[in-house]
Parts: C-alpha cells; sequence; structure tokens
C-alpha cells in the first residue's frame, strides 16, 4: 500500500491535513488549549471572528472540533488500516476566517501511524485501547479546559458528539458507495460506541444516541433531517438564529420557517 492518504474528506468536512489551512488567522500548539487561559483568549478570538454574542458559542465549536480527530482515526482506520498519531503534541491548533464562519482545524506537524490490525479481534482490541488512550488522556482534560474558559458546563459539549457521530454514520451510508469500506467503518465504529462511560469521564457514552428525525423542507421529494443532538449555540452571534434542526426549536418556530423556506423555493 502506498504511503500517499487522500486527505480530501476530512479536510472539506473537519480541516484536518498535514497542509493545514491556507490563510490561518491564528495558530497555537494544540498542547495550548491544556492552559485554561489561553483557552479562554483563544476561544475569544473565535468568538469575535464570527461575531459571536456569547462565549458559549466559540466553546461549542473549539470543544467539538476535538472530537474530529477521533472521527477522523474512524475514517482512516477504515480506509487504510492505519490509525494516525493526532496526538495534540503532533499538531497545531488553527482558525481561519471564511466570510460569516470560521473554520477550526488542525494541521498535523508530521504523517505518522501505526498499522491497525486486521484480525477482527486482534483489532477490536488494538482500537479500544488506542480511542480510551485518546479521551482519557488528552480530549477529555481539553474540553474541561475549553468549558472552564467559557464558564460553561462541559455537558454542553459531550452532548453534541452523538449528533455527530450519528450524521458521520448517515454520510457514510448514503454517500460511500464501497459495500467494504463501510462495513469496516460501522465495525470500527461498534468499538467507540462499546467503549465504558468512565472512558469519557460521564455516567453515560456521549457517542450513543438514537437520533430523530423532522421533514426537510429543502427536499420537495420528502427528504427528512436529523435532529441535532443538542444546541450548537449557533444563534448566539450577531443577528443569528437556530439551526433548522436544533432541538431546541419550539414546533411552532420550525413551522415558520418550513413556511419561509417554502416560499423561497417558489
Amino acid at each position: 500500500m502506498p504511503n500517499q492518504m487522500d486527505f480530501t474528506l476530512v479536510d472539506m468536512f473537519f480541516h484536518i491535513s498535514p497542509k493545514g489551512a491556507e490563510h490561518p488567522l491564528l495558530e497555537l500548539p494544540a498542547t495550548d488549549f491544556r492552559d485554561r487561559e489561553i483557552a479562554y483568549h483563544t476561544l475569544i478570538t473565535a468568538g469575535n471572528m464570527v461575531q459571536a454574542t456569547s462565549i458559549q458559542l466559540a466553546a461549542s465549536f473549539v470543544g467539538i472540533s476535538f472530537f474530529n480527530l477521533c472521527i477522523t482515526n474512524l475514517i482512516f482506520a477504515a480506509q487504510y488500516n492505519r490509525y494516525l498519531d493526532l496526538s495534540l503534541d503532533n499538531l497545531t491548533y488553527q482558525l481561519e476566517s471564511h466570510d460569516d464562519h470560521a473554520h477550526l482545524g488542525f494541521k498535523i506537524k508530521e504523517l505518522r501511524w501505526t498499522e491497525v490490525p486486521l484480525a477482527v479481534e486482534e483489532r477490536k482490541a488494538f482500537l479500544e485501547k488506542a480511542f480510551s488512550s485518546s479521551f482519557q488522556n488528552e480530549i477529555n482534560d481539553i474540553v474541561e479546559a475549553v468549558a472552564v474558559g467559557a464558564d460553561v458546563k462541559s455537558g454542553m459539549i459531550w452532548s453534541q458528539v452523538g449528533g455527530q457521530i450519528n450524521e458521520v454514520r448517515h454520510y457514510v451510508l448514503e454517500q460511500i458507495k464501497d459495500p467494504a469500506l463501510v462495513e469496516a467503518f460501522l465495525r470500527d465504529l461498534d468499538v467507540i460506541l462499546s467503549l465504558p462511560a468512565e472512558v469519557f469521564n460521564r455516567k453515560r457514552n456521549p457517542f450513543v444516541h438514537k437520533p430523530r428525525f423532522i421533514d426537510n423542507p429543502w427536499a420537495p421529494e420528502g427528504g427528512q433531517l436529523m435532529l441535532r443532538s443538542s444546541c450548537c449555540m449557533y444563534d448566539c452571534r450577531v443577528d443569528g438564529q437556530k439551526c433548522y434542526n436544533c432541538p431546541r426549536m419550539l414546533p411552532e418556530e420550525r413551522d415558520e420557517r418550513r413556511k419561509l423556506v417554502v416560499a423561497g423555493a417558489h
């Protein structure tokens, strides 16, 4: 197998790659997030980039960006049987402005990996250990530091993970046309879903979530949208509004938004 790996998908969705952002406005070692003072000032900078009216918005997006490291390794394990070194000391955190939104992601300093075993039981044991170590030794502490910096409960960040992983799962099932790759992804995802709650220092595994669906007004043929597992706080910005699939949106609010979407389509 050649050493070349395609980062197009994770770069597009999660902004993680060896080349990094083209024009980052802020860069810092990912390990700096362990310092709560640095975490706080980074949140302020991220919030200013999107005209946030509350630091909660930045905490939401910065916090969730660290879970994307786990999802990236799910994808590369399934596609290449490789577990990338996405430890914090091998990452540079980057913020890049794009008009009314910001990209938050990571530049990989050195592209290196460990081969994931092919044998089912060996593979499961390897991934259990690798993912558990990532959360227990790094990500859990970072999420807490971000939450403390924003003076919010860390549960606000953790509660988004279930919806996020289900969106990724839905994308893989709908868009990936390689049955073997889909099977590998789902098999490895089961490893994360089976991890005990103490791995995340939570009362339950935050990745385990039963999604709910609503009608998609942008799909006149009768498509559906997955409700988020928790609010991402995207309305906490100048002229901001809740996402259409926000679980905090009241039925009457969503109905009014639906009418506007349908009227715009015609």
